[in-house]
């Protein structure tokens, strides 16, 4: 079987036990195999079963028997979890070329990632074939445009990271606002803040905004670099994949706890101030 580029490969009952096993789940409530990004990705949406990802020491076409579900959980090298709702996916595992195993319940499926050749010529290295394109714009009084082009601190990395372990509510906010970056999504867009606010039960709505200006004042001299913000933490491997799994897990807990649906009531029906 060949998975098109175009689609995602269902990990479903069919396809694991030609319907026999009622126990898995059909799409799109199981596990699938999809192309992202230039590169393939295991994700799972399973309510009810652990995925588990193990290297394929003795591929299948070599005669030898395939392990069984026991042996692939064993070796596993990934090992993606339950989903925590109907809505929610767990990270994705992004394959290495070679022969793989996947272990669902008591099925076993194996697979081979064969990397294929670029599609077409990369972009040309700066100066090699045209110089960059000059538009000459108005610089107004202030500044503004040229502070866009100020490098960060020489120890930026290093602050921001120390202020991150040290400040576990920011880390998890950041994460959560900025997933689709971290997980290398296609036109990635910041979740917005009010959503991270009600999915983790932060203090109020300017708690992600005022993480954000923070983290720029560690970074540069100035402000005015939100866009840069999101390039700057992934570069430097300050957000992980482990930081997001962990915000998302914070948020399926607060919404089957009630706090979430607690913030949304309070950030909804604030008591007005009363004048002096």
């Amino acid at each position: 079987m060949r998975c098109p580029r175009d689609e995602i490969t269902w990990l479903d009952r069919a396809l694991l036990s030609g319907n026999r096993d009622l126990t898995l789940h059909r799409s799109p409530r199981c596990a699938g195999l999809r192309y992202v990004h230039h590169r393939w990705e295991l994700f799972s949406r399973d309510s009810s079963y652990l995925v588990y990802l193990a290297p394929d020491s003795a591929p299948t076409n070599s005669g030898t028997a395939p392990p069984d579900a026991r042996a692939v959980q064993r070796a596993a090298r990934h090992i993606l979890p339950v989903a925590p709702a109907l809505h929610y996916e767990t990270l994705p595992v992004v394959l290495e070329a070679g022969t793989w195993l996947v272990s669902i319940g008591n099925w076993v499926l194996p697979l081979r990632l064969d990397l294929a050749a670029p599609d077409g010529p990369g972009p040309a290295e700066p100066g090699q074939d045209e110089q960059p394109v000059t538009v000459e714009k108005p610089v107004p009084a202030n500044g503004t445009l040229a502070r866009r082009g100020s490098p960060p601190r020489p120890d930026a990395a290093e602050r921001v990271r120390t202020y991150l372990q040290r400040n576990a509510a920011a880390r998890m906010a950041m994460s959560f606002h900025y997933q689709e970056y971290i997980l290398g999504r296609p036109a990635p867009q910041p979740v917005p803040m009010m959503d991270v606010v009600v999915a983790l039960d932060l203090s109020g709505e300017g708690a992600v905004s005022d993480y954000k200006k923070l983290l720029q004042g560690l970074i540069w001299k100035e402000s005015g670099h939100q866009r840069e913000l999101a390039e700057f933490l992934l570069r430097n491997q300050l957000l992980t994949l482990a930081d997001l799994q962990q915000a998302r897990r914070i948020a399926a807990d607060n919404e089957q706890s009630g706090k979430s649906e607690q913030a949304r009531r309070r950030l909804k029906y604030r008591p007005k101030k009363q004048s002096p």
